[in-house]
């Protein structure tokens, strides 16, 4: 029996719809000029500006802020669905006991090419692997860091890569669940493309990790990060910053302070020591 071309047209149609809209619905990519970037590094003499080749046709820009690699942890951050991660250089030079690497994603300040959650990940691995290289780094001396959506490339590096520490800020089990608390779950499950689901393999993480999380978050329900750090496996360890926000949770001192306790604590690998677990009550 023949498929009548008109619904042919509507399938695809559909699946054009999801695809796109889906994504921008997810990813809002900001962009940053290079007189800004200039005036940035102006500033922080330690933010060395790098650019991270992906394939034929993408580049991935960003920064590495180097303090001193033989000594301290390198911190590898992934930022917010709207983070140009730029803005952190100055918090990072002052605040973070570590050297980092802090890369936008594609489509974000100069980076090229457009995100989806495959690609991400994909990148993820590509950063940490072509800066192991150059700065010669142990994994179990290196930590990945991610902001709210920038836990699920976070996790994941953390995972296949094997690296000493985990943070996680404002986490989530999945961005499919997140959004199942707006809108109806049919809906979500019909259109959303990319789910991030930490939550699926978080059992699997053995890095220790830290969660930092904003009790009143207004953006991801305080229930969707803790459904993931019970899902985890590994030692954890979980720190509220009361009085803090989704978005100003790294304007607080409480934030700095336990992201250089836990960076300071002995590196030895994944899955090694322990931490103290003290949920949210």
């Amino acid at each position: 029996m023949r498929i009548p071309v008109i619904v042919v047209i509507a399938v695809l149609v559909f699946l054009l719809t999801r695809y796109v809209i889906s994504r921008k619905l997810l990813y809002f990519p900001v962009k940053a000029n290079p007189e800004y970037l200039a005036q940035i590094a102006a500033r922080i003499p330690e933010a060395e500006a790098i650019q991270i080749p992906v394939g034929k046709t993408t580049r991935l820009h960003g920064w590495l802020v180097k303090k001193d690699l033989a000594r301290l942890p390198t911190v590898f951050y992934f930022g917010g669905n709207a983070e140009e991660v730029s803005g952190n250089l100055a918090d990072f030079s002052a605040r973070l006991n570590a050297n980092a690497v802090l890369i936008n994603y594609r489509g974000y300040g100069q980076s090229t090419g457009s995100p989806t959650e495959n690609r991400l990940k994909s990148d993820a691995l590509i950063i940490y692997d072509h800066m192991a290289e150059q700065l010669a780094l142990d994994p179990a001396q290196c930590a990945a860091w991610g902001r709210s959506l920038g836990s699920s490339m976070a996790a994941w590096l953390a995972l296949e890569r094997g690296l000493g520490k985990l943070i996680l800020t404002c986490p989530f089990d999945s961005i499919q669940a997140v959004a199942g608390a707006y809108y109806p779950s049919w809906l979500v499950n019909l259109v959303l493309e990319d789910r991030h689901r930490i939550i699926d393999f978080a059992h699997q993480i053995v890095t220790p990790t830290l969660l930092l999380v904003a009790p009143e978050d207004e953006v991801i329900p305080y229930a969707h990060t803790h459904r993931l750090y019970e899902r985890l496996t590994c030692p954890k360890q979980l720190v509220p910053v009361h009085g803090a926000g989704h978005n100003t949770i790294s304007s607080f001192e409480t934030y700095y302070k336990a992201v250089n306790t836990f960076l300071d604590q002995n590196l030895k690998g994944p899955g090694s020591g322990s931490l103290p677990k003290a949920p949210v009550k």
